[in-house]
């Protein structure tokens, strides 16, 4: 084999070669049927899966860290997914029965959100419908089991996510078998979360509107927000709980499980783009936020009561879904400054390890002994765009008489 093609280690979005999934469709050689091996002989092709779904399973790969200000960087991808490949380089013979799976067995990662919310290197729609229709191409034959994408995650900001063109993308792939999808909407994903708006859905008309796969056995939706706003995302997701359900293209409705939400607090950075954002921080853990994140499985109905509750809920899944005004109150922080520039901590001296609280009193401190062109009040922000404005009229005046 072509050493490029088979390295033994590989980035799961690296399975995809110019937007493909690699595949070597000649050799050299002819194959040996290794008649010999108790692997082809003696085991069967469920048995040998279940061989291949521990020999790749994807994993994070921590000695390539994502930048620990991003919003992408958080606990299941602090790195890279990669995958081991370094079995398909054993003999032909096992590359012809499972040159496929490092692919199918990765956790397929979709991000409907901005370039500052992804990965510079992610997967794209595209690339993923290439990959399966290759897959089906050369393998028509082969049981669709064995074709089905174990995991699939989706990060998406709610304004893509409510209008529902997007995920239907996705969910619409021909020949795309997932059987777990895991929805997650991040803290940075949720509708004014820069002003500490209360969390709010406007509406959940994508929750009915977009048809997921009929191999689909299990969907996770994800709510995050910071710690001090678990009011706000339990109550969310108790609304979800008692008025959300998916229906898969065979017209299963997908319920939710019986044990309802669980839920996680976990620690990242208070700063990304370029600004801290000191509202959120606790003077103990300065340049880190804590991060509470629900979840919630929906499994197929089994039931005649599950049927009657999806009957009952089909008018509620049309509206938005938001907090009570008491819950909101009482986890909203109204503060004069939410976040600070890189610009007004490196002129105030403030560390990365100086605390939230320090931070706030030094930048305003150094504002007012010092005349900073950054922080000029609101009017003078606009008188100053106001001349920026008349300036650039004059330059196409200028251009247009030149022209």
């Amino acid at each position: 084999m072509d050493q490029q093609e088979t390295a033994g280690f590989t980035e799961a979005a690296d399975v995809l070669k110019d937007g493909d999934l690699r595949h070597i469709s000649s050799f050299t050689k002819s194959t040996h049927p290794q008649t010999q091996s108790p692997l082809f002989s003696r085991l069967p092709a469920e048995i040998r899966d279940e061989i291949y779904s521990y020999t790749f399973a994807d994993y994070e790969d921590l000695d390539n860290l994502y930048d620990f200000d991003t919003c992408y960087r958080r606990p299941g991808y602090f790195g890279p997914r990669k995958t081991h490949t370094a079995l398909l380089q054993t003999c032909q013979a096992i590359y012809n029965d499972c040159w496929f799976m490092p692919w199918t067995l990765a956790r397929q990662t979709f991000f409907l959100a901005g370039a500052p919310r992804r990965p510079e290197k992610s997967t794209s729609t595209e690339q993923v419908a290439r990959t399966v229709q290759l897959i089906e191409q050369l393998h028509p034959d082969v049981p669709e089991r064995r074709k089905e994408i174990a995991n699939v995650q989706v990060f998406a900001q709610l304004c893509e996510l409510e209008c529902g063109g997007p995920l239907s993308d996705v969910l619409d792939i021909s020949y795309f078998r997932p059987k777990n999808i895991t929805i997650t909407v991040r803290h940075t994903d949720i509708w004014d979360w820069e002003r500490d708006a209360p969390i709010a859905m406007f509406t959940s008309t994508w929750v009915w509107s977009c048809k997921f796969p009929s191999t689909v056995t299990n969907i996770c939706f994800q709510l995050e927000s910071l710690e001090r706003k678990k009011e706000q995302v339990d109550n969310i997701m108790q609304q979800i709980q008692t008025g959300w359900y998916f229906t898969r293209a065979d017209h299963v409705h997908m319920v939710p499980v019986a044990i309802g939400p669980t839920s996680k607090v976990w620690v990242g950075s208070s700063s990304w783009e370029g600004e801290r954002w000191v509202r959120d921080e606790d003077d103990a853990e300065p340049g880190k936020i804590r991060y509470y994140i629900a979840s919630l499985c929906f499994t197929p109905a089994k039931s005649d009561d599950d049927e009657d509750r999806v009957a009952r809920d089909q008018q509620a899944m049309r509206e938005g879904v938001d907090v009570p005004k008491e819950i909101a109150r009482r986890s909203t922080l109204r503060t004069d400054r939410a976040f600070l520039t890189e610009r007004q901590m490196e002129l105030a001296g403030v560390t990365a390890d100086t605390p939230a609280s320090v931070a706030l009193d030094m930048v305003p401190l150094y504002d007012e002994l010092n005349e900073d062109p950054y922080t000029l009040s609101e009017q003078e922000y606009w008188s100053d765009q106001d001349s920026m404005s008349e300036g650039e009229d004059l330059l196409e005046e200028e251009e247009g008489e030149n022209s």
